[in-house]
């Protein structure tokens, strides 16, 4: 998924004038490892992040979280509402986190201690087939939405029929493109408010739904567990008014919601714990406050007081202007969120105007990653990563193909850039129009400058930045990127950001790169049936990629958020922001 929004001072800078050597509060991250903010994270080799679980896993209910006990009300605080809740429109990361109090997947994530698992939430199972192309899905007995009406197949069919509605855009396109075969699905199916069936998805039954996709996808079951996937009852679908107001299948329901004010969520009575091998519902009630800045919020959240103690926020992060009183206060450190994301950062290298690879080589061995970093908030801001894939991939395997320090080697890259047609190629620097970004565009036009690079930067809007660097036709040579994977493969990240055949405007390849080499070895992996095979596979293409430098990696960014005092089981989850499904009130 792309990171939602361009990174900008007043919200997520961690900018500190010493680090924030915080110590993590909580039991992991997502791939279930603690990381030490102030060294280099230990990335494991052909890593499995998240393996299948079992029909038996399936299972509900989730295990107890120690200590935990229902009761009380949790506010979150945010700095502005969710731009949706209809999970047909849902994918930016907050968006999704909010979700996953209202909505339920055929499958799901089951976080455990340091063990994260794909398993069976709707489905008895993460499902079967015997070609990678057919997959089966049998719906548990007893799951009932917030009025007590049944769960059935053909909800879930329906609520992914809606996603090829052309009025509820915004969500993901792998399962209408993966059941149509087409890069624009629209041209099959149009959705289904016009009464339109799409027999792709069959439901022989009330539990039974059979999907025919139009190739082979091993990590099919990977990508249902997306909360745009989920049910919805026709007859409850109110089309524009249900992105502020979801029908409920998960643990909470809508009591109210005050657009851009607060919402309120109260426990869904007819939500059976025995069902849902990976959610808990221990709050009684969800308050969430929406239009607080970040520095208010984070006063609020350090406080603590009344209400506050029992408070959190999904995303807000930790300011430069209150780090440094975190850092000192052992009490705030210790109710302190600080883990990496899937969220990798990265500098694209516009391939369509910077030509030769060995320019592109030069400017990874010239780039000033930790200059740049540091005026960002140094280790607390991302761990610095050398691979495309994050480690929270499965597969993913850790190497440094250009072994430059981090600070890079001027003398190294000036060596190749000798070696090309033009020894002092101009290079145009484009980035968002704010103080810090300002300050690493003079950092960047620096350290690029002493490898022989004549640099010009640019300055962009905050507003349109991704709209202009989104261009096909921008006019630009580096500038800032991310993408964090939608699930825990490669198939979810190399494919939107490197496939030359999705170079759209607006879409993810931003370094606008076409390999027709890379580009069958995509359909090589996608036609694998055996997933372990695959994650080796994407370890190897993810090195190929880089020998032909299209970006120059970053870092793997980190969520540093506080919550309150008075709860208990806040860390991150898969999706990179607080997870609220282990959270307690003391």
């Amino acid at each position: 998924m792309p990171i939602s929004g361009h990174r900008s001072r007043s919200a997520l800078v961690l900018a500190v004038a010493g680090t924030l050597a915080v110590s993590t509060a909580c039991s992991g991250s997502s791939s279930g490892k603690k990381t030490d903010p102030s060294k280099p994270a230990a990335k494991a080799v052909a890593k499995q992040a998240v393996a299948l679980g079992t029909a038996a896993d399936s299972q509900g209910p989730d295990p107890a979280v120690p200590g935990a006990k229902a009761g009380g009300t949790v506010t979150v605080l945010q700095h502005s509402d969710f731009s949706h809740l209809d999970p047909a429109r849902v994918w930016s990361s907050t968006n999704q986190t909010a979700d996953l109090l209202l909505t339920r997947q055929l499958t799901s994530y089951q976080q455990v201690g340091n063990t994260t698992k794909l398993v069976g939430d709707l489905a008895t199972d993460t499902g079967t087939t015997t070609d990678g192309k057919t997959f089966t899905y049998t719906l548990k007995d007893g799951l009932k939405y917030e009025d007590g009406s049944p769960i059935t197949a053909q909800d879930v069919k329906y609520g992914i029929e809606r996603t090829f509605q052309k009025e509820l855009s915004g969500g993901p396109q792998y399962l209408q493109m993966w059941l149509t075969g087409k890069a624009d699905p629209s041209t099959v199916y149009s959705g289904p408010w016009g009464g339109q069936d799409l027999p792709a998805i069959e439901t022989p039954d009330a539990k039974t739904i059979v999907f025919h996709l139009a190739s082979v996808h091993a990590d099919f079951p990977f990508a249902l567990a997306m909360q745009s996937y989920s049910p919805v009852p026709k007859d409850k679908d109110t089309k524009a008014a249900f992105d502020k107001h979801p029908f409920s299948s998960g643990p909470y329901k809508v009591d109210s919601h005050d657009v851009d004010k607060g919402m309120v969520l109260s426990r869904n009575p007819n939500w059976d714990p025995n069902s849902d091998p990976v959610r808990h519902a221990y709050p009684d009630q969800w308050k969430f406050e929406f239009g607080a800045q970040g520095v208010d919020i984070n006063q609020r959240l350090m406080a603590a007081n009344g209400a506050d103690k029992t408070a959190m926020t999904f995303n807000v992060k930790v300011g430069a202007d209150l780090a440094g009183q975190v850092d000192s206060n052992p009490d705030l450190k210790a109710r302190l969120v600080n883990q990496v994301t899937p969220f990798s950062e990265f500098f694209n290298i516009n391939t369509k105007r910077v030509t030769d690879v060995k320019v592109r080589q030069a400017l990874v061995d010239a780039f000033p990653r930790q200059q740049v970093r540091q005026l960002f908030g140094g280790p607390v801001y991302g761990d610095f990563t050398h691979t495309i894939m994050s480690p929270v991939t499965n597969g993913y395997q850790n190497y440094d193909l250009y072994g430059v320090p981090d600070n890079g080697d001027p003398d190294k890259a000036k060596a190749l850039l000798a070696q090309t047609s033009n020894p002092h190629p101009t290079i145009v620097f484009a980035y968002s129009d704010d103080a810090t970004w300002q300050q690493a565009a003079v950092a960047v036009s620096q350290a690029l400058g002493k490898a022989g690079f004549t640099v010009v930067t640019k300055p962009l809007s905050a507003k349109n930045y991704y709209d202009e660097t989104q261009k096909v036709d921008n006019q630009f040579d580096v500038y800032w990127g991310g993408w964090g994977p939608d699930w825990p493969s490669a198939s979810s990240v190399i494919p939107p950001v490197f496939d030359g055949r999705q170079i759209t405007d607006g879409g993810g390849n931003n370094s606008l790169f076409d390999d027709p080499a890379v580009n069958a070895e995509i359909d090589r992996i996608q036609a694998m049936t055996d997933l372990s095979q695959q994650d080796t596979a994407w370890a190897a293409l993810d090195k190929q990629i880089m020998r032909s430098a299209p970006i120059i990696p970053w870092v793997d960014g980190r969520q540093v958020s506080l919550y309150g005092p008075g709860l208990g089981g806040v860390h991150t989850g898969f999706i990179g922001t607080c997870y609220p499904l282990d959270v307690y009130v003391k």
